[in-house]
């Protein structure tokens, strides 16, 4: 048996709540291949427990099922002609033991039968006991609906654990041997899925890349197209949307316009997407117009497989070659995601207020600093953004945090600072704004020297991958 990895906090909090006599219930939602069932499975291994892992098929199979499973852990042959029956016979198994029950994808048993929602909710208040139930589902919506619904059976009956993709420190357990920025380069591609990073051994990231996605059999090559596959309906749509997204914040409007879908069915997939942490709308900052919403792909695989697999056009070309050809595409995606990433390390560091991003427009000058003027003597402008535009609270006062986030192969200089300086001049506003620059390649010296001077955070990769903690703000 492979060793488990990762997922402490979330088996933490499950210990809790199976020595817990005031909480019976638990519900896991996350999507698929997030790892709820093996998360499940080594919690209840050195525990007294029955799983039964439901089938996405007919009442009359998951009812063979639930036979087949009770009459393994009762050493007797059982059958059931309705779901009323295996509740009352799990009920008089369980009665006066001490375990944990598990109904795993329980949406698909809700599904071909109305009635188990509320015969598990009977379950709970009268036949459970003191023992535990755990339900586990990769339908978003309806363990969500389940759950939360006041109309629905279940409703307050259980606590709930989101299980998201794993942290970058979390991953890095999985691949020792490799460097600490090669290891931000692989988290920057596939994420924190535990699926992705539980392979078989390889040298660095462009050995896991070509082995592991561009190789003609390689198990991720189609992933982003199969995730969408599994998660929703409507794929070929989904994924034209998902095109139309690559590499850039995009708006319904533009969205519908290049796919040819209309705006509300647009919405309507983009919702969907959120609820699956694939897309994220931008949080305008210091006064971006704040309409209309800006969205963009947030699921690190999936940005790398819209981005840069679905353009590997050499197939005739050896692994490597392709590689090479994809290199700045590889880059381009790295560092869309790496500013999420940098966002979400911002949120884990500090009391943020508010966090997202700044837009708008500058004007273009000259080497003496004169305004350049088009033909009819309008002052020319230029789009212009901060990256990561933060409200954090220290000690009862409001700090506003720009944040540049730059993943170079070299050590990063002033062309950064300048960069971030010419947007902050551009804010519609003026305010007082600490600068951070962050960079897993690091600094320049007299860019080290100048931001000692002159209060300027500066983030490299000891602190990016949690080796250091980040400065003080």
């Amino acid at each position: 048996m492979k060793e488990f990895i990762g997922r402490v906090e979330e088996l933490s909090i499950l210990e809790e709540f199976y020595n817990d006599p005031n909480i019976k219930a638990y519900a896991i939602i996350g999507r698929r291949q997030i790892g709820k069932s093996a998360l499940i499975d080594e919690f209840i291994k050195d525990k007294k427990s029955i799983k039964i892992e439901f089938l996405d098929s007919s009442l009359s199979k998951n009812l063979e099922l639930m036979g087949r499973v009770m009459s393994s852990v009762t050493g007797s042959k059982k059958e059931y002609e309705s779901s009323m029956d295996f509740m009352w016979d799990l009920a008089d198994y369980i009665k006066g033991q001490y375990m944990a029950v598990v109904f795993d994808e329980f949406p698909y048993m809700v599904k071909c039968d109305e009635s188990f929602a509320a015969l598990t909710q009977y379950f709970i208040d009268v036949q459970l006991g003191d023992s535990k139930l755990i339900i586990s589902g990769s339908s978003i919506k309806t363990m969500e609906y389940e759950t939360t619904e006041y109309s629905r059976p279940l409703y307050g009956r259980t606590r709930t654990l989101w299980l998201h993709q794993m942290s970058l420190k979390e991953c890095m357990l999985f691949h020792e041997d490799l460097s600490d920025l090669d290891q931000l380069r692989l988290y920057m591609a596939i994420g924190g899925t535990p699926m992705y990073h539980a392979v078989p051994r390889f040298d660095n990231f462009q050995d896991y890349i070509e082995k592991m996605i561009l190789g003609p059999h390689s198990i991720f090559r189609n992933e982003g197209e199969n995730m969408i596959k599994r998660e929703m309906g409507h794929a070929d749509d989904i994924i034209s949307l998902l095109d139309s997204m690559t590499g850039r914040s995009t708006t319904i409007k533009t969205m519908a316009a290049r796919t040819g879908v209309d705006r509300n069915t647009c919405s309507g997939y983009v919702n969907d997407l959120e609820a699956l942490d694939m897309v994220r709308a931008n949080t305008p900052m210091w006064g971006s117009p704040k309409k209309p919403v800006q969205y963009s792909i947030s699921d690190y695989m999936l940005s790398f497989s819209f981005l840069v697999q679905r353009n590997d056009i050499l197939f005739n070309s050896n692994v490597s070659e392709r590689f090479r050809a994809l290199s700045n595409l590889i880059s381009t995606s790295r560092g869309f995601m790496f500013e999420q990433y940098c966002m979400d390390l911002i949120v884990r560091s500090y009391p943020v207020r508010s966090i997202g991003r700044w837009w708008g427009s500058k004007t273009v000058k000259d080497g003496s600093g004169d305004k350049v003027l088009d033909g009819s003597g309008v002052p020319i402008t230029v789009n212009c953004d901060i990256d990561i535009a933060a409200e954090i609270m220290v000690n009862n006062n409001l700090v506003n945090l720009a944040v540049e986030c730059k993943f170079k192969s070299a050590p990063v200089g002033f062309e950064a600072l300048n960069e971030l300086d010419s947007s902050i001049e551009s804010l519609g506003s003026k305010r007082y704004v600490r600068r951070m620059i962050i960079s897993p390649s690091g600094f320049t010296d007299d860019l080290v020297d100048h931001a000692a001077e002159n209060g300027i955070l500066l983030v490299g990769l000891d602190m990016i991958i949690g080796k250091e903690p980040m400065p003080t703000i």
